[in-house]
């Protein structure tokens, strides 16, 4: 193995194999100038950064106060909070709150996935953003979310029936927003999700997530073609994998 300052030397440099190398290889280190130079490969765009992210992961809590120093970083800030995510510290959930009004909604549904896995299940929280939420990808990991076992405040079902009906919503948003329903109330989810059938692509993308995800729907789409494997935002989110 190269020593420390080649391997630190080798991710400044920008991406590159040897810097995708050296990566892998400081993820096998217990040294926090590592975890420092991992952390600060969080800034790069690519490849380096879900190669960064992976790498802190496995350090565990170790590399919690690093990953801290990131997302207050704005270059590093999305890296930070998915680091955060993967270590389910519920601590972090307080450095994370302030980023649910983030302006780039790559940021934001990752924020959405961490808060999540970090343990934070407060209702008037998630109930305001779902409620608010214009974007398509954010909302579908938030219908995600609602559906695991989070409570939900007044007239937030029925901002989920509205987009499960909407024509122009995406199959797989209309999807999650049939289960998330279906999760506090079967009969209406039931219900709503019995009229999406109509629809080959939301019939499709509704049995991936229901067979991914389990709950109520379940013997709804028995007979509909779907893979489970296609939900990935339950595995962002870190949904237990209940039916396969």
């Amino acid at each position: 193995m190269a020593d420390l300052d080649s391997l630190v030397a080798a991710i400044r440099a920008g991406d590159s194999p040897e810097a995708r190398s050296a990566i892998r290889a400081l993820a096998e280190l217990d040294d926090d100038r590592a975890r420092g130079a991992l952390a600060d490969a969080l800034g790069e765009a690519g490849p380096l950064t879900a190669l960064a992210i992976q790498a802190l992961a496995r350090q565990g809590s170790k590399a919690q106060g690093v990953a801290a120093m990131a997302i207050r970083d704005p270059a590093r800030q999305l890296g930070g909070a998915a680091v955060l995510g993967k270590l389910g510290d519920p601590a972090s959930c307080a450095l994370l709150r302030p980023l649910i009004n983030a302006p780039d909604p790559l940021l934001r549904l990752t924020v959405a996935a961490s808060l999540y896995r970090c343990g934070e299940r407060n209702a008037e929280l998630w109930s305001s953003w779902i409620r608010r939420e214009n974007e398509l990808a954010v909302f579908a990991f938030l219908a995600a979310v609602a559906g695991g076992g989070v409570t939900l405040t007044r007239g937030t079902l029925d901002h989920f029936a509205e987009q499960a009906a909407n024509p122009d919503t995406a199959a797989e948003a209309r999807a999650g927003a049939a289960w998330a329903v279906a999760q506090h109330d079967a009969a209406r989810g039931t219900a709503i999700a019995s009229t999406l059938l109509a629809d080959p692509d939301v019939a499709s993308a509704l049995a991936s997530v229901v067979r991914r995800r389990g709950g109520p729907l379940t013997a709804l789409i028995t007979d509909v073609p779907g893979d489970p494997t296609q939900d990935q935002i339950a595995d962002s989110v870190g949904l237990p994998p209940t039916v396969r």
